[in-house]
């Protein structure tokens, strides 16, 4: 959990330089790389940490897959609150200028899109982007990610111990 929260600090830290920077609007994929690198680097430095420290220089791939999605599912619970606050205290404009985009987007992906269909994708975003919805959908996604950053990870962090019969 302490690792967790401190990878949930680190990507809240991120997240608001983005928003001070006003990087957000921009299509810069430099955010995203940053918050892949830290999730990565949080999960291999816990999993060694309790390998080496907690567990005796050893630790079963299971055990290290399951510490890594634990350390980022805690990170993605802390996130998830931390964006619930953004958009309902900090940046409430930040959902219209999604919806907005949205439609820009879909208008240029498709332009003969009657308004009918138009009105219905940006109403199912809208309702998707509920501070109900976000969150759920940014602790599944995170915690997902952390699961297979951890299905490689573990692979190579794993240490089995020679004396242990299975």
């Amino acid at each position: 959990m302490n690792y967790g929260a401190y990878l949930g600090l680190g990507l809240i830290v991120i997240s608001f330089i983005v928003y001070l920077l006003g990087l957000e609007e921009q299509k810069s994929i430099v955010p995203s790389l940053l918050n892949n690198f830290l999730m990565i680097g949080a999960i291999v430095y816990s999993v060694k940490a309790y390998r080496d420290n907690l567990n005796g220089g050893y630790i079963s791939y299971s055990q290290s897959l399951k510490i890594g999605t634990s350390v980022v599912f805690f990170a993605s619970v802390i996130l998830a609150f931390y964006t619930f606050l953004f958009v309902t205290f900090i940046n409430p404009e930040y959902l219209e200028n999604i919806i907005k985009v949205a439609e820009q987007e879909i208008l240029f992906s498709n332009p003969e899109i009657s308004d009918e269909d138009l009105d219905m994708a940006l109403s199912m975003t809208q309702k998707m982007l509920q501070p109900q919805w976000m969150i759920t959908l940014s602790v599944l996604g995170g915690t997902f990610m952390g699961f297979f950053y951890s299905l490689i990870i573990s692979f190579f962090v794993k240490k089995q111990d020679p004396n242990f019969m299975i």
